[in-house]
């Protein structure tokens, strides 16, 4: 199966990123916006894993939600990646995300101790979008400047999930293969 591993978002953060993904709209760029539904922090992204590592997988990560406490988080403002003058992600940040931080770097840490490869420094943050063409530099430039700041509101950080993805013409398919709830 096709593996990450995330973290889930409120319903009131989804309906308000859902609205900021119609604000910066596919005038000026071709945008797969990502699904209500689909929206999440990724803290690893596995790729292809058999049921034995999967097994694997569920063991390391239900020894990490036991290390860490269930907290709040504000999800705020609007950044891309690369950078600026090439944007193919566009992201939804997350304040006061040192725990988010704290658990992505044990995820990191078994994951490579289970053969992972690293992944680049872990950076909290929800994917809105993904860029296909830009038409016009500036008036996507612009949309997301106005959205540099937004509140999108606050969710509870309860759980750590194991989640497959499967692939279709219409988009991916997530489903909650494990769910390991993090500490009091």
């Amino acid at each position: 199966m096709r593996a990450f591993i995330a973290i889930e978002v409120s319903d009131e953060v989804r309906d308000n990123l859902i609205k900021a993904q119609e604000r910066v709209g596919n005038k000026s760029a071709k945008i797969k916006f990502v699904e209500s539904e689909n929206l999440h922090v990724t803290l690893k992204f596995l790729g292809e894993i058999d049921e034995a590592l999967a097994e694997e997988v569920k063991k390391a990560l239900a020894e990490i939600a036991r290390r860490h406490k269930k907290h709040r988080v504000r999800v705020k403002g609007i950044g891309v990646f690369p950078n600026p003058n090439y944007v193919r992600v566009i992201w939804a940040g997350i304040e006061n995300d040192k725990e988010i931080t704290a658990i992505a770097n044990d995820v990191e840490r078994e994951m490579r101790r289970l053969g992972f490869k690293k992944d680049k420094d872990f950076v909290a943050h929800i994917t809105i979008g993904r860029v296909k063409f830009v038409r016009d530099k500036v008036k996507l430039a612009m949309a997301l400047k106005d959205l540099a700041n937004e509140d999108f509101g606050e969710f509870d950080v309860e759980a750590v999930d194991l989640k497959k993805s499967t692939l279709t013409p219409k988009g991916p398919i997530y489903e909650t293969v494990a769910r390991f709830e993090l500490a009091e």
